[in-house]
């Protein structure tokens, strides 16, 4: 099966891109993953959880990111996503 890849734009301030591009030595990815586990940790998602539900939904049934995406708006959703799915079985 393939993997998708989610890809989206971010609108910075000049004065942000400007900064960015002096300080080369910033990993402005990791800078993204950071805020995503604080905001994770603020709206109680288990990283480890989710993880381990997304590569279930995507290898144990047919569904592949772009569904998971469509079908789902959180972790409840996914649990309900696979508790339903025959081929979870």
């Amino acid at each position: 099966m393939s993997r998708n890849t989610v890809n989206t734009t971010v609108s910075i301030k000049p004065a942000d891109a400007l900064f960015l591009s002096w300080a080369t030595g910033i990993n402005a990815s990791g800078l993204f993953r950071e805020a995503l586990t604080e905001q994770m940790t603020y709206r109680d998602i288990d990283r480890d959880e989710l993880s381990t539900l997304a590569e279930e939904a995507l290898t144990d049934t047919s569904r592949d990111l772009d569904d998971l995406l469509e079908q789902t708006s959180s972790i409840d959703d996914l649990n309900a996503l696979l508790e339903t799915d025959p081929s979870t079985d």
